[in-house]
């Protein structure tokens, strides 16, 4: 869809809006831009420029608690008439701020300003809590199904593959496909680990999680970097953002291993660690697509392969670490 046609299509929706914005934040619409199906950048009849999001219910909570803890790296929506974050109305949720234009910068540099900036996010809403084994417990049944489904569908696809003659496509699958293996040992060891840990109930610390950390949600003002849509954010351990963003921004030249080891390698407390590991390879076989056309599988597995390859790399410690209280029984 080319850009007049995205700016016609996203007319009537945004123009639904226009009482809302002077109502409550007297500010009259002559101009829009779309930047996303739920994002749009506003000029006003005073000729200045403004950011549109559509959002959750809940968002004004979240926006609400870090101010209350006093969170000064999130770049907060500008508040309405009623001091509100948020404004709720009769179409959804939304937020404005003033539109910032961002000055280009590496994409590099701007990983590892978003890998502190969500450290400094971590560490700042920082609280104690206890592993709660019946909590976990059905978290990771679903996640186990979901994956031992996936890598039965992944069986089944290369026994096809290699009941027919080999091809280019066929190929790379049946090459790469000692990866995806390594991959489903790697994740059931992870796995008994963290659940000795959870049974064990030991004290962990859980963080606000941004929980879509992408380099787009990082704005610089004046020289100050600001998280920006935490909309979709939640409490929950660090590891969780810490994956996403590696596998978000694994191929970028950034010495991953060193930062994410300064930040969760605890010899005598792998936790944070082994989750954050066993999340990165759950994202990787998660999103494998599985298809009809070989071509594409092809393509997936080799794409696939290559991250995990880049992984156990990036962890090459993982057959010697053990548990303080784990013996060789050789």
């Amino acid at each position: 869809m080319n850009h007049q046609s995205r700016k016609a299509d996203a007319f009537d929706k945004i123009r639904k809006y226009d009482n809302d914005l002077v109502k409550y934040y007297e500010i009259e619409i002559i101009d829009y831009e779309p930047i996303s199906a739920k994002a749009y950048k506003l000029v006003t009849n005073a000729n200045n420029e403004y950011f549109f999001k559509e959002t959750n219910d809940v968002a004004l909570e979240k926006y609400q608690y870090l101010a209350n803890q006093g969170i000064s790296n999130i770049l907060y929506p500008l508040e309405n008439i009623e001091k509100r974050f948020i404004t709720k109305t009769t179409q959804r949720s939304f937020y404005i701020n003033n539109y910032i234009q961002q000055i280009p910068i590496r994409e590099d540099a701007k990983v590892a300003n978003m890998f502190n900036e969500l450290n400094t996010l971590h560490n700042q809403t920082s609280m104690r809590k206890t592993l709660d084994p019946s909590k976990s417990r059905v978290k990771f049944d679903e996640l186990s199904s979901q994956l031992d489904y996936k890598f039965r569908v992944l069986e089944q696809m290369v026994r096809r593959v290699e009941s027919r003659p080999l091809d280019i496509f066929s190929m790379p699958i049946l090459e790469n496909y000692h990866t995806i293996l390594n991959a489903k040992k790697e994740l059931v060891k992870l796995q008994k680990r963290i659940i000795s840990s959870v049974k064990a109930r030991e004290s962990v610390n859980y963080s606000f999680l941004h929980n879509n950390p992408s380099i787009d949600h990082l704005l610089n003002v004046r020289g100050v970097n600001y998280l920006t849509s935490i909309d979709n954010g939640k409490t929950g351990i660090s590891s969780l953002d810490m994956a996403k963003f590696y596998v978000k921004n694994e191929s970028y030249d950034i010495d991953f291993k060193s930062m994410i080891l300064n930040e969760y390698y605890d010899e005598n407390h792998l936790f944070y660690y082994d989750y954050f590991r066993y999340l990165v390879l759950v994202i990787y076989i998660k999103r494998m697509p599985v298809s009809t056309e070989d071509y594409i599988n092809a393509s997936t597995f080799v794409e696939t392969s290559n991250c995990i390859t880049r992984y156990f790399n990036f962890s090459d410690y993982k057959e010697e670490t053990r548990y303080p209280n784990e013996t060789n029984n050789n």
